[in-house]
């Protein structure tokens, strides 16, 4: 019977490994970066069990759109983490493959930023273009472009009604433009509740 508990505990002792979502700071995991990201969401999975990353990747600016990526990254704890954030997050060391997403199944973004300090609308227009970050939003259709209008006129009912900011759902469907694949969604529907 010694023997036994003395079997389990080196079994569980040599296979058990280091959770990559509990990552020491400084350790370095294989991260995979899905073709789209939402507000607040980069999209991110932590491999080999492709779970949801609990942080975000800082210093990944090569990043584009319509591309799915698996990348290195160091996980980062400060001594002394931001009230006002995570506490750690992953940094961004090196791409180790780059393909190109030929989906063409809709997904949803949301078009609404969340922080501490309230929720802001996510989209913005310039020159009767309308963007999500710094990519365009292309409607598919005359009654999508008047959802898309419609929702750029809400921008200053989040300055004036932060209540009501914090509380609507604010949704797009959408797949990659494929003319346009790294910097454009086609938007099919737009969800305001």
């Amino acid at each position: 019977m010694r023997y036994l508990y003395l079997f389990i505990a080196a079994t569980l002792f040599v296979s058990c490994k280091k959770d990559p979502l509990n990552a020491t700071s400084g350790q370095v995991v294989t991260l995979f970066v899905d073709h789209y990201a939402t507000a607040g969401d980069q999209k991110l999975y932590v491999l080999p069990s492709k779970t949801p990353a609990t942080t975000y990747l800082e210093g990944f600016d090569e990043r584009e759109l319509g591309y799915t990526y698996e990348v290195k990254a160091q996980m980062y704890i400060p001594k002394d983490p931001p009230q006002d954030g995570p506490d750690r997050w992953y940094k961004f060391v090196r791409v180790v493959s780059k393909e190109r997403y030929f989906g063409t199944e809709p997904f949803e973004i949301s078009l609404k930023n969340n922080s501490i300090f309230g929720s802001t609308l996510a989209v913005w227009i310039d020159k009767n273009i309308i963007y999500y970050s710094n990519y365009v939003l292309i409607p598919e259709n005359e009654a999508v472009k008047k959802q898309l209008d419609e929702l750029v006129a809400l921008r200053q009912k989040f300055h004036t009604d932060q209540d009501w900011a914090n509380n609507v759902v604010l949704k797009a469907t959408v797949t990659h433009d494929p003319n346009n694949r790294a910097k454009g969604y086609l938007v099919s529907n737009v969800i305001v509740q």
